[in-house]
């Protein structure tokens, strides 16, 4: 049957080739490859598509967050002399003060207030070894105690006040955290509001000594960390499928000034002034627990194109068990020059048979002219005997 009247052959033109496939009765490369296809087909089932969900589409969002701290605390001022004044109310306000970022929490733990006047006195936050160290605009000399006498705020010792927080751990902070995949659902919010529009214990309101217990790999008590303070992170894990209208955050606390440097220099403490006037102030030293509030998370839903890639690209794997199992038996069994010759079928060289063929060619092409040649020559010879004959 001929293609269009082209001259081409339709059978030859759309024949089908099949591979041919040779058995070899072998029941330890059987064997091997069986280990492999079923190892391979249990990697597959297991670990790309049951625990890593390979047939899913994920995407990765950052949340909003927000906090309101509830409560409050007294405690007694200790003086130097050791002997508690009259007691001090702190409200929620005071305790969280300063904010510092939008959503994160300090609840002060331990606040050291001293009075401080303008004045010429040893600075104990410039050490100096030498006169060069201080600042020459202010006339500025290095003192005997090793500190830079020059102007600068002077404390009055007398008038130090340590406050004792100790009711701070039962102060409750209520979080308020929201969520949106954007790329894969981008009308759905999903948010700790909905279904708990109020505070509710356990699931959005924590009291501090709570998330200290939350801590993870080890919990933390607020004993100790009430001197230096400690900073935390709070993040709410939403891993949602996006058909899910329910779903609900995973909350992770960790430490993080353990993080960043040695143990002398674990805590959180920073300094805030409250000014009286002009040249008198209160320089408030404190120390207490900085919450880093984060929302993270993956939204994820079924896709049939990951489906078919990944389940396509994860059978290309079970080539390797044949591939595998081919090197063991050319190179590694006893009888690998017979499995290579059922394997293979070795062709002749066809450089050298190619050349053969051309000189026999050649040959062929000069033959008619060598025996012409050769006729000449022999009637050339009988001419010759003949003349020679009649000469008699």
């Amino acid at each position: 049957m001929e293609l269009c009247g082209l001259g081409e052959d339709l059978d030859r033109t759309c024949s089908y080739y099949s591979k041919k496939q040779v058995e070899v009765r072998d029941k330890y490369l059987g064997i091997i490859q069986c280990a492999m296809q079923t190892a391979m087909v249990t990697y597959i089932v297991l670990g790309i598509f049951i625990y890593n969900q390979g047939y899913l589409d994920y995407e990765p969002a950052r949340g909003a967050i927000a906090t309101h701290v509830h409560g409050d605390t007294v405690s007694a001022p200790i003086s130097r002399s050791g002997v508690p004044s009259t007691a001090r109310y702190f409200s929620a306000e005071e305790i969280t003060q300063p904010g510092l970022e939008n959503g994160n929490v300090f609840v002060t733990t331990r606040l050291v207030s001293t009075r401080q006047r303008r004045g010429t006195c040893e600075d104990q936050t410039m050490p100096c070894g030498s006169d060069a160290d201080c600042h020459g605009e202010v006339n500025g000399l290095c003192g005997k105690q090793g500190f830079c006498v020059e102007n600068s705020w002077c404390p009055d010792e007398d008038s130090e006040k340590v406050y004792e927080l100790n009711g701070v751990g039962d102060m409750s902070i209520w979080i308020k955290s929201s969520i949106q995949f954007v790329g894969l659902a981008p009308g759905k919010i999903w948010s700790t509001e909905k279904d708990h529009p109020y505070p509710e214990k356990g699931f959005n309101l924590f009291t501090l000594k709570e998330l200290l217990a939350m801590v993870k790999p080890s919990p933390v008590q607020l004993e100790e960390v009430f001197k230096l303070g400690a900073a935390i992170e709070v993040q709410f894990i939403w891993n949602c499928h996006v058909a899910d209208d329910k779903c609900k955050p995973q909350v992770k606390v960790r430490r993080l000034d353990i993080l960043f440097g040695s143990e002398e220099e674990r805590g959180y403490v920073f300094n805030r002034a409250e000014y009286i006037t002009d040249d008198e102030r209160w320089l408030n030293k404190m120390s207490g627990v900085r919450i880093f509030l984060r929302t993270v998370g993956n939204g994820h839903r079924l896709s049939i194109v990951k489906f078919v890639m990944k389940a396509s690209t994860a059978g290309t794997l079970l080539t390797v068990a044949g591939l595998v199992t081919d090197l063991l038996m050319l190179q590694a069994f006893k009888y690998s020059k017979m499995y290579f010759a059922r394997k293979y079928e070795v062709s002749q060289d066809f450089s050298e048979y190619m050349e053969k063929l051309a000189e026999k060619r050649e040959f062929e092409s000069r033959l008619p002219g060598m025996l012409a040649e050769d006729d000449r020559g022999a009637l050339e010879r009988d001419a010759q005997w003949h003349s020679k004959f009649g000469e008699q």
